[in-house]
């Protein structure tokens, strides 16, 4: 009887630990994988979650990144958890690394998740892509006792990407510390199943309708006007696949195709990848699985579309209406003159 209590007390004490662990768990700075860089400036947010129930009262933030691409960092505050703040910032003078450090002695009262700042850098025009990093044994989260508080991080990527294509970036890859490998907009998943090497892909959209509006080339009746742009960093997984959610998969449809350019100005440009073909059947999503050499840097990808040949309705033009009117008229008029013709 003695045992059975010691056995259900113990249950309930991991439950409770686990709850109580659940509720707290370690608080973790992190900075966006997505930063697009498009000018001679960006600015990186500084996130951190788990804030409730944390206890922390000041901090200590270091960062890494390509000083020689990335110059000039600034701090801001505005519209952030440490806004009015007395945070000090600027590059460490200890020698013990890193490019960035912004330090706040005391005063944190956040209670809620948030940007707990943003570093402003200037973009050299070689730029092209880097990782910004925390300086993991130069950061801490302090208590009001000046104690460390356990946490985590979650590096971030900075790329410069094509203009205009900074719409809904996605990014898979892998780099030493961590990996991704699927990343989710509202039409576009990406996915692979390993990276082998380290290395990034990252996709973003133009402000082109998700309608097939456009009168197409290359065995297609016509091309989504939306179009993706896609950028290798590093090495590319061996296999990649591209999953598209769209609601216009219908019977008139014979088959979808991606089609890849490096040049989108021109629609001829755009040459066939892989087809999935629709059938009778009412499909919900797209999956096109690309190899390595398919998944060109630099390229621009999109949606074409070949209708059913009995869907698609051929309508005269207006020289044509005239001439069936004209030839109508013709015919008409020699049955009427066969009919009244006088016997000679």
């Amino acid at each position: 009887m003695i045992l059975k209590d010691i056995k259900a007390f113990l249950i309930a004490m991991t439950m409770v630990f686990t709850g109580t662990m659940n509720i707290f768990a370690a608080p973790e700075l992190s900075i966006p994988k997505n930063i697009t860089v498009s000018g001679t400036q960006t600015q990186v947010p500084i996130y951190i979650s788990g804030v409730s129930g944390a206890g922390i009262n000041g901090f200590k933030v270091r960062f890494d990144y390509d000083e020689t691409l990335l110059t000039n960092p600034q701090l801001i505050l505005d519209d952030t958890l440490c806004e009015n703040k007395n945070v000090l910032s600027g590059p460490p003078q200890d020698g013990n690394g890193g490019d960035f450090l912004i330090t706040l002695f005391s005063g944190f009262s956040a209670s809620e998740d948030g940007i707990l700042a943003i570093i402003q850098l200037d973009v050299d025009p070689n730029f092209l892509f880097c990782e910004k990093s925390f300086v993991i044994a130069q950061t801490a989260l302090l208590n009001a006792s000046y104690q460390e508080i356990a946490y985590t991080v979650s590096d971030g990527i900075l790329m410069r990407f094509e203009p205009g294509y900074e719409n809904n970036v996605l990014s898979i890859g892998k780099t030493d510390n961590y990996e991704i490998k699927s990343a989710q907009n509202n039409m576009l998943t990406l996915e692979t199943s390993l990276f082998e090497n380290n290395g990034f892909v990252m996709t973003g959209h133009n402000d082109g309708d998700m309608l097939f509006d456009v009168p197409a080339s290359n065995g297609y009746d016509q091309i989504m006007s939306c179009k993706w742009y896609v950028d290798v960093h590093g090495n590319a997984p061996e296999t990649i696949t591209m999953t598209f959610s769209l609601p216009q998969i219908n019977a008139t449809i014979s088959y979808f195709g991606l089609l890849a350019s490096s040049d989108n100005t021109s629609l001829t440009a755009y040459e066939e990848l892989d087809r999935i073909a629709v059938g009778n059947d009412t499909k919900e999503f797209l999956v096109f699985a690309l190899s390595s050499e398919q998944l060109t840097e630099n390229h621009f990808y999109a949606l074409g579309v070949k209708y059913k040949s009995e869907a698609i309705r051929t309508i005269p033009t207006l020289n044509e209406w005239g001439m069936i009117f004209f030839a109508s008229l013709i015919f008409m008029i020699s049955i009427i003159q066969s009919r009244y013709k006088v016997p000679s």
